[in-house]
């Protein structure tokens, strides 16, 4: 239950921190354009204006000054003073002591504005009550609380500021006697007597029980009341709302004296906020040097050094921050771009790996396939020789039995003729000679040019695929088959001619013998 309570509360709390958000949001907005908001009330201004200039006599114009002073009052205060004083000079023609008693009041208005209270006082003082109508009674009365209650702000002697202080309590209780009890002005006067007193549940209870009663929001002097007396009494939320909410109005209208925004600054501030304290404070000072009121400009002023000075700090800090996170983010960006460069650096040195390992590949397969080519040929050549000595036994034998049926018939003499002919030998050194030929130039296909690189002259095949009998020796020497008895016996040559025949190499060769050598065997391919 306990949880579920505090889970409404921080609902609640979450719902109206957004609402004052958009508030301030929507201030921000009206802070920025607020100049728009003027040509309605100088649109007024003129209007009152042409009214007075089309006056024909005193009465006329005496009533067309009393909108042009409205229209000047919250605008610009040295106009509306200038308005008040002719607007007296009339009555006073006319000699109407009511029309008399109300632009005097006007005037005390006008100086109480500009920051002349003690002037202000003073023509309020010497007002004559009897002039005054029932509702010049209520106008007199607000102008005069809010003169005496500049002049105890202002008063630079303690006897000055409690005599306005004495003379402000006996007129707010006097005009509280005087209110109609539950109605608008009696709460306000009642709830400002009460903070006055600093009986602040008091007076917020009051106020509150006032908003229950009446729509205050579009009265803008009563949501300052409202939000002033919820600072007092430390409720800062409903301060902040009900001081936006005002000044949202006073902007709204084009007034250009007024004290919410100040206040709001001054709360923002102390919230930590410095940045919308600056621009409301800001505004608020151009706005009071606008319309001459220097009561409010004096106010500011005690105020705006701090918080110009926060701003400037803060923005300075802000600078710094900025700095600080440029000067880390360029250092991020030199690590991101030695990164970058390192990534392109590893990725072509990866690019290269693959290349030179698919020529690795390529060169591996090329080999694999000139290996099996090689295996391939080896074992042609296998089952070539197999079948050549298959074929030699198999003629040995005949011979054999040939020799054999001619001895066994008493024949001797041609047994003794076929054994002593070469003639079958001759056959089979040409067969084997051309069975190596063919067999080592399928191994090595370009040995031809390989020797012709070491000769004067070039060699050239008689036959196609049949090697010259110097060539058969360099074959044998590649072969590694360099003593004269083996080739001799290879070949089926006798040592002279194996002899002649190196004789014969060595005359075509452009290099010494033993240099051939190393290069013939060292070429294996």
């Amino acid at each position: 239950m306990l949880r579920s309570i505090l889970l409404s509360i921080s609902l609640l709390l979450a719902v109206a921190a957004q609402a004052q958000s958009t508030l301030l949001d929507s201030l921000d907005r009206i802070v920025s354009i607020r100049s728009r908001f003027e040509e309605p009330r100088r649109e007024a201004i003129r209007r009152a204006r042409a009214e007075s200039e089309r006056a024909t006599n005193d009465g006329d114009r005496y009533g067309a000054l009393r909108n042009l002073y409205e229209a000047y009052r919250s605008f610009r205060i040295d106009s509306a003073l200038i308005v008040a004083h002719e607007r007296l000079d009339i009555a006073r023609r006319m000699g109407v002591p009511s029309k008399i008693a109300s632009a005097t009041i006007n005037l005390a208005e006008g100086y109480t504005r500009s920051g002349s209270v003690d002037r202000a006082i003073l023509i309020l003082d010497t007002l004559n009550p009897g002039w005054l109508e029932e509702y010049h009674m209520k106008y007199r009365s607000g102008v005069y609380r809010e003169a005496l209650r500049m002049k105890s702000m202002t008063a630079i002697l303690p006897a000055e500021k409690e005599d306005a202080l004495r003379r402000l309590k006996v007129l707010s209780d006097s005009a509280l006697k005087e209110s109609k009890p539950q109605s608008r002005g009696y709460y306000t006067l009642l709830g400002e007597k009460l903070c006055d007193a600093g009986l602040y549940k008091e007076a917020v209870a009051t106020i509150e029980d006032a908003a229950s009663r009446f729509d205050f929001s579009q009265d803008a002097a009563m949501l300052y009341t409202i939000g002033d007396i919820y600072l007092k009494a430390g409720e800062k939320a409903n301060a902040r709302e009900y001081l936006t909410r005002a000044a949202l109005l006073d902007l709204s209208s084009g007034t250009k004296e007024y004290r919410s925004l100040i206040s709001l600054a001054l709360l923002l501030f102390d919230e930590g906020e410095v940045t919308r304290a600056f621009n409301y404070i800001n505004c608020a000072f151009e706005d009071a040097e606008f319309s001459h009121a220097n009561l409010r400009t004096a106010e500011i002023m005690e105020s705006m050094p701090v918080i110009d000075k926060a701003f400037h700090d803060t923005e300075r800090q802000v600078a710094l921050r900025t700095r600080a996170f440029l000067i880390a983010a360029g250092i991020m960006v030199v690590v991101l771009l030695l990164l970058v460069a390192w990534y392109v650096k590893a990725l072509r040195a990866k690019r290269r790996m693959y290349s030179t390992i698919e020529a690795i590949n390529s060169s591996l397969a090329e080999k694999n396939e000139a290996l099996a080519k090689a295996d391939s040929l080896k074992l042609h050549y296998i089952n070539t020789l197999m079948k050549a000595c298959s074929e030699y036994i198999s003629r040995l034998k005949a011979f054999r039995k040939n020799v054999y049926r001619t001895l066994k018939t008493g024949q001797v003499e041609k047994a003794l003729d076929l054994a002593k002919s070469n003639r079958m030998e001759a056959a089979d050194v040409a067969a084997f000679q051309e069975l190596f030929d063919e067999a080592f130039l399928s191994m090595f296909p370009d040995f031809i040019e390989q020797v012709n690189g070491l000769m004067k002259e070039r060699v050239e095949l008689k036959e196609p695929g049949h090697l010259t009998p110097e060539l058969r020796l360099i074959a044998l020497m590649k072969l590694g088959i360099v003593s004269t008895d083996e080739i001799s016996s290879l070949l089926h040559y006798s040592s002279q001619t194996v002899y002649n025949l190196r004789t014969s190499v060595r005359s075509m060769i452009n290099i010494p013998w033993e240099e051939f050598e190393k290069k013939i065997i060292s070429r294996q391919g």
